[in-house]
């Protein structure tokens, strides 16, 4: 699924010192975690979540393997950020050693998928392992690319208020485009969802609403859209980023949410592509140098502190998010590096030797992940979300509570 025409940026390549950032591209070489990332013993893992991050894992896993002859990467299942986290709760079940979520995983989360012996947020370390953004992509005949959007027009397709292409704010907004009279058809994500969460958190941030109040008055969740009081009945529901993407190519006068890669790699979405408003009132479509200035806006994130959208910026794009990797914070190994690095046969340790290599760029002779990501419409992560996924993973023990990175 490479995309071989993306070019690698960084957010913080992207608007340099202005911000305090250093460019991480091909910058970690000197990292001694790094250094050993595809040095492991035969073993096993697999993970599963976050439809949002699936391209950049796929990728990210066919390059990992490719130097690491000792390692097997079972196929990412590609099953939503909720499924995701439900996998890697139930891991001793579902063989399952890492969720992916674009919502960093909550107590709520948990009790969602556990009733008894639950562990806590605090059982797991939630790793950021990619960067990317969303795009609104439309199918309406004779609508060309480009139509202007913003939250409010968004939010109010989306709970039922605004039900023509013709509605006078649509027109208001686009005065040279020929709209036609028939009903949107907005398409939402049928599962738990990571990208729906980051587009409602859109919707409400750029909209100002709070709960009970403004254009788009629900709290941001991964829960179906379809479960708001105002959705309206004629919408279409579709699992996953590829069901959404799929809906709107073959269903007539619909518009739908989708992370970037997905418009990339369908050609028909990328002829239809909405521009929005920003924070600082300019329309932008998607692109890598408008998510890496958005999220060159927040430099710090964290598991607790992590939505990005609507940042100030007149090149920022504003639906973006990070994509985090959930792993237990005690694996179930019984060896561990030694000091001179000889390597433990252990599925933890390649859990973590992987999400490391994964979360960082590397250098001219030896790349890691994110130089792979962002052939796939991804940005690669700034140098200090690098470092703050090594951090977290030297936080994963084994059963006798010794660091596997």
């Amino acid at each position: 699924m490479r995309l071989k025409t993306r070019v690698a940026v960084t957010a913080a390549a992207v608007v340099g010192t202005a911000i305090g950032l250093v460019a991480p591209a091909l910058a970690v070489g000197g990292d001694p975690y790094f250094k050993t990332d595809t040095q492991s013993a035969v073993a096993t893992i697999g993970g599963a979540g976050s439809t949002f991050a699936a391209p950049l894992q796929q990728s990210a896993i066919t390059a990992y393997l490719a130097r690491n002859g000792n390692a097997t990467i079972n196929a990412y299942q590609a099953v939503g950020s909720g499924a995701g986290e439900a996998d890697v709760i139930k891991a001793a079940t579902t063989g399952i050693n890492w969720g992916g979520t674009d919502v960093p995983m909550t107590a709520a989360d948990i009790a969602k998928n556990c009733s008894s012996g639950c562990p806590t947020v605090a059982s797991f370390v939630q790793v950021p392992i990619g960067l990317g953004g969303e795009g609104i992509t439309y199918n309406v005949r004779g609508l060309k690319t480009g139509l202007k959007l913003n939250g409010t027009i968004l939010a109010e397709i989306y709970n039922g208020k605004i039900t023509t292409w013709n509605n006078k704010a649509i027109k208001k907004l686009n005065p040279t485009f020929k709209l036609p009279g028939s009903k949107i058809i907005p398409v939402f994500r049928s599962d738990s969802s990571g990208t729906s969460y980051i587009f409602t958190d859109f919707l409400a941030t750029s909209t100002r609403s709070t709960v009970g109040h403004g254009p788009w008055p629900y709290a941001a969740t991964k829960s179906e859209i379809s479960t708001y009081a105002g959705t309206p009945a004629y919408g279409v529901g579709a699992a996953h980023n590829a069901g959404v993407a799929s809906a709107v190519a073959n269903t007539a006068n619909s518009i739908g949410y989708v992370e970037y890669s997905y418009i990339l790699l369908n050609k028909k979405l990328a002829g239809s592509v909405a521009t929005i408003l920003n924070a600082s009132g300019k329309y932008l479509a998607p692109s890598i140098k408008g998510i890496a200035t958005d999220a060159a806006a927040k430099p710090h994130v964290s598991a607790t502190s992590f939505s990005i959208v609507f940042e100030k910026g007149a090149a920022a794009y504003p639906i973006a998010g990070y994509t985090w990797a959930v792993v237990w914070k005690q694996q179930n190994a019984t060896d561990t590096n030694t000091a001179n690095n000889s390597v433990a046969s252990t599925t933890g340790i390649l859990l973590v030797k992987y999400l490391d290599w994964l979360a960082h760029t590397g250098t001219t002779g030896d790349l890691g992940g994110q130089h792979f990501a962002a052939e796939d419409g991804y940005v690669a992560l700034p140098a200090n979300i690098q470092s703050l996924a090594t951090a977290t993973l030297l936080q994963v023990v084994n059963a006798g509570n010794h660091k596997l990175l």
